[in-house]
């Protein structure tokens, strides 16, 4: 994973800088999962873009319903365990020189929020990863964390932008820089108005 450089960010940086969660803060490789999926008799041609994926990313599914499709895709019975376990292999690290670089720009007397398309198995994941003390370290790093499936959307629409700039009563949409790894979502924060960085 590229890693984070404070100097780019200070550079492109208005009063708001919000972060992406995967690739961007935590190491994924979805690959994983697709693969585990693939192990518990998914067929070939499953991907992370189902629908239901994405449905779960924006609270219209539960984590239990998320399951049940999931297990209607499988050629054996799979139990809650297995299928969270697969649907978590994604899931690597949040490497500490990452949460020091957050540290630093706090310091600095930036702004900092967190916008990621999750959903709360993996979110549960992440917390019991990092332990109730390092997820409360992780979380203050941020003013606001915002989750889409909290937030009901999901980039690269455009209204969870909006929706995030309510929420922080930023009326100038160009004071945010906003880093992403993925392009739709970067070509789509700056048609709305963000400045955007793309974290490649």
């Amino acid at each position: 994973m590229r890693r984070l450089k404070t100097s780019e960010l200070a550079t492109h940086s208005g009063t708001w800088i919000v972060f992406d969660f995967g690739n961007v803060l935590i190491e994924i490789d979805p690959s994983r999962s697709v693969e585990a999926f693939w192990a518990l008799g998914a067929p070939a041609g499953l991907n992370l873009d189902a629908d239901f994926f994405h449905e779960v990313e924006t609270g219209a599914r539960s984590a239990d319903d998320f399951r049940d499709a999931l297990r209607s895709q499988l050629k054996w019975a799979a139990s809650r365990s297995s299928l969270d376990a697969a649907w978590n292999a994604l899931l690597l690290e949040v490497p500490s020189r990452t949460l020091a670089k957050l540290h630093r720009l706090r310091a600095q007397g930036y702004r900092l929020a967190l916008l990621s398309n999750t959903n709360p198995i993996h979110i549960d994941e992440v917390r019991r990863r990092m332990g109730l003390h390092g997820y409360a370290a992780f979380a203050r790093c941020f003013d606001r964390v915002f989750y889409s499936f909290d937030l009901g959307l999901r980039k690269p629409d455009p209204a969870i932008y909006a929706a995030v700039d309510r929420e922080l009563g930023i009326t100038a949409p160009n004071e945010v820089l906003f880093v992403d790894d993925n392009a739709a979502n970067v070509a789509s924060a700056a048609a709305y108005g963000w400045r955007t960085l793309h974290f490649v």
